[in-house]
């Protein structure tokens, strides 16, 4: 008896230790840099490989002139339910994407929600965003009841995940209390992660939305130097907000922030095109 339990958890040991993430990266960057290492003859040859059967089977499914690859919902279908079966969880939120859609196969809203819940529980941050915005009923319309403690649980995960989105969809849902108590501390640390997530850590669109926090207290105490930097740091599209900013200020705070912006971008190696910078009087 005790040799058959043995066994049994070995067994499923294994399949949990050979479950894979192969590309976390909810941007997609780490994807699309994965197809330029292999030429059309490499990523063809698929022995051995569960990588190059999930990279080939979502070539074929929309079909690719760079590697000669014609749209085949047969082979795309046969190639990532092989990689899947060879636990590779990325596979599985293709093939959950697929059934919700009905693309290459016939939509199946149930089997969707089943692989979509099983790779989210495995950690993919995608299939968590997806989850997470089904349940605050976003996004996947009818993949699962509007559920919102299931919803920040989940946009949570993925979130910490490193996830820009989730983070953003938190910080706004705790900002206007959708579905739960305005939260203004907790919604300025959604933001905070939003803006300086692993995957997008230059910030982006996340500076702005920051920086509104810093202007106007929200979470956290007024500071208009860091509103004034993260107006900065967003470029361009933020030279009529700092320009606004600017008359609330004194010229050594202004030239505190453009210290602070600069400083950050040497830091993170990254040159930013602000624009005219408005001075105070």
């Amino acid at each position: 008896m005790v040799r058959i339990c043995l066994i049994s958890f070995l067994m499923v040991f294994s399949t949990m230790v050979e479950a894979e993430i192969l590309y976390q990266d909810p941007t997609g960057k780490t994807l699309n840099q994965a197809f330029k290492k292999y030429s059309e003859e490499e990523i063809k040859d698929i022995s051995g490989s569960r990588e190059k059967e999930y990279l080939l089977g979502l070539l074929y499914l929309s079909g690719d002139n760079g590697f000669d690859v014609r749209q085949s919902c047969a082979k795309a279908k046969a190639l990532l339910s092989s990689a899947w079966h060879k636990n590779v969880v990325d596979a599985g939120y293709s093939l959950g994407v697929m059934s919700y859609n009905g693309d290459c196969v016939k939509k199946d809203v149930d089997r969707s929600r089943k692989l979509i819940e099983k790779t989210a529980e495995e950690g993919f941050v995608l299939s968590q965003r997806m989850l997470g915005r089904a349940f605050w009923d976003e996004e996947w319309k009818n993949l699962v009841p509007k559920d919102m403690d299931k919803a920040i649980y989940w946009l949570g995960k993925a979130g910490d995940g490193g996830d820009t989105q989730s983070a953003g969809n938190l910080a706004y849902i705790y900002k206007v209390g959708d579905g739960v108590p305005v939260d203004d501390v907790k919604s300025f640390c959604w933001a905070r992660k939003s803006a300086f997530s692993k995957y997008e850590p230059d910030g982006g669109v996340g500076f702005t939305s920051l920086a509104e926090y810093y202007e106007n207290g929200i979470g956290t105490q007024v500071d208009l130097v860091k509103a004034y930097m993260y107006y900065d740091l967003y470029g361009s599209m933020g030279v009529r907000d700092k320009q606004r900013l600017a008359k609330k200020m004194t010229q050594k705070q202004i030239d505190e922030a453009i210290r602070q912006s600069q400083e950050w971008q040497k830091e993170h190696n990254v040159k930013v095109g602000g624009g005219f910078i408005r001075r105070a009087n």
